[in-house]
């Protein structure tokens, strides 16, 4: 390579530096790690890698517009969860869990790996749910925060009903089902490695060899009937039954004494009805035409990306009801219900901010090297491109162990796994034309990679955080997640790289 490419190859990298840097060097929480970044890396476009001004601000009002949505869902759990916290319905949820498990270390495994599963395989956002139960439940605020991500990280490429599965095969051109089995594979040794290391985040207790193997049986056995409803059954229903085949598992090994009354219905129904809800408009054909094609609308600050809101079906508006059902059947007050929107405002602002810059930071490096009406791209000259083939230049056919390594830097520099395969996806085809090996297992572990980077990113940790008293912790939570993520990253990538081998 040329020295002014050996310069640009190392620049791609300097987001993910800068961040680490201000993340687990200084502490910094999330809002000023998301001011510093994205002005760092708007001058990075536009100085070092020849992106028009103009350009670089309107990519970044697209990512502040992409993760409207997301924006929207943050604020509804929030103020859910706060109104929860407040009339104690979460806390008797989590004690009434204890009557169908062993100890609190069974139920803090099921919280984290069998409800976030649960919840994110039915695409809802799990954070909102399983931070604040996390932190009833005894969970110190940090490690609920860390935990509510890395409880489905491992898992993440098979879930929200299989949508990232199929946005890799739209992007590769490879057959769905093909890449469900390669991505189901990886998944297993993925959600051993972050079952690992939940215990890091638990109070310490007793009998660490025996409750290690507990963990890694957990990890095991969520990834075994994942693989197992991809092969048998399809992908879309493969992360809710490894959610609710580990819950049940769980209850086996306890005492099964969960007792049903209408107080316990009552705080569980905010919950019930937003899994009603999403399993319907995901699952019912004519719900999900209606809410996912007709009740939509798109917005477009750049030319080649429109934005679509679609409100009836994601998760915010069920939400927002949820908030109301739960209002209404525990009877709270109007003066309550003030207060618990003035604290979930005064908690929220800061998330959003740093979410929606995170999001521009993405955008600003998914779309630099464009000119200014975004109709010729320098190839040159553009972060993901460059970052990648370089890789595959510098590494030749140890490539496929940076592989997932390349899918956490798109999940750890945008927030999204989705946007990390759209950067990166179509080029996995190519390198392993040039290779020769299989572009479905190349392109099964960037997906697997780019769900471990959740782990990792900052833009994941802020929608933690607010949900469970943990904002201005997000460096020190950084500080463990970014080396778990790396360490995963590169164990995935070296299970790919022996698989390639002999495939």
């Amino acid at each position: 390579m040329e020295s002014a490419e050996i310069i640009l190859f190392f620049l791609c990298w300097t987001p993910v530096l800068l961040l680490t840097l201000l993340a687990v060097g200084f502490r910094l929480p999330a809002f000023q790690l998301s001011i510093y970044s994205s002005f760092f890396t708007l001058g990075l476009v536009v100085f070092f890698f020849n992106t028009p001004l103009n350009t670089a601000l309107l990519a970044g009002a697209d990512g502040i517009l992409t993760t409207g949505p997301l924006l929207l869902v943050i604020f509804a759990g929030i103020l859910l969860s706060t109104l929860l916290m407040n009339t104690g319905s979460l806390t008797r949820i989590v004690d009434w869990l204890m009557g169908g498990v062993r100890d609190a270390f069974h139920r803090n495994l099921l919280i984290t790996l069998g409800v976030g599963n649960f919840m994110e395989g039915a695409s809802v956002i799990a954070e909102p749910v399983v931070a604040p139960m996390l932190h009833a439940a005894g969970v110190a605020p940090m490690g609920a925060a860390a935990l509510s991500i890395v409880g489905y990280a491992g898992l993440m490429t098979l879930e929200l009903t299989g949508v990232i599965v199929t946005v890799l095969s739209l992007v590769t051109g490879l057959p769905v089902h093909d890449l469900g089995i390669a991505s189901a594979w990886l998944s297993v040794p993925a959600t051993v490695s972050m079952a690992i290391c939940v215990p890091i985040f638990l109070p310490r207790p007793s009998g660490g060899v025996r409750r290690l193997s507990l963990v890694l049986m957990c990890g095991l056995l969520l990834g075994m009937i994942a693989l197992g409803a991809v092969a048998f059954i399809g992908i879309s229903i493969s992360g809710m039954l490894a959610g609710l085949g580990l819950i049940l598992f769980l209850i086996l090994l306890g005492p099964r004494e969960l007792e049903i009354n209408r107080k316990i219905i009552y705080d569980l129904a905010p919950f019930i009805f937003m899994l009603a809800a999403l399993l319907m408009v995901n699952t019912v054909p004519f719900l999900k035409k209606l809410t996912f094609h007709r009740l939509s609308v798109e917005i477009s600050a750049v030319p080649i990306h429109t934005v679509t809101f679609r409100p009836f079906f994601s998760a915010y508006i069920y939400l927002f009801l949820a908030f109301g059902l739960s209002v209404f059947l525990l009877k709270v007050s109007k003066t309550k219900v003030r207060e618990v929107l003035l604290a979930g405002a005064e908690k929220g602002w800061r998330a959003c901010i740093a979410m929606g810059l995170f999001g521009a930071m993405g955008q600003m490096i998914a779309y630099s090297g464009y000119d200014p009406g975004f109709v010729r791209l320098d190839q040159s000259h553009n972060i993901p491109l460059v970052l990648s083939h370089s890789l595959q230049i510098y590494t030749g056919t140890l490539y496929p162990i940076f592989v997932p390594l390349l899918g956490w830097v798109g999940t750890f520099l945008t927030g999204y796994g989705v946007a990390s395969l759209m950067l990166f996806g179509q080029l996995q085809v190519q390198a392993a034309g040039l290779l020769g090996i299989s572009a479905t297992w190349l392109s099964a572990g960037l997906a697997v990679g780019a769900s471990v980077g959740s782990v990792s990113s900052p833009f994941k940790i802020a929608i933690a955080t607010p949900m469970c008293g943990a904002m201005g912790q997000e460096g020190a939570i950084l500080r463990w997640t970014i080396p778990i993520g790396v360490a995963s990253s590169f164990f995935i990538g070296l299970i790919l790289w022996l698989i390639t081998l002999y495939l």
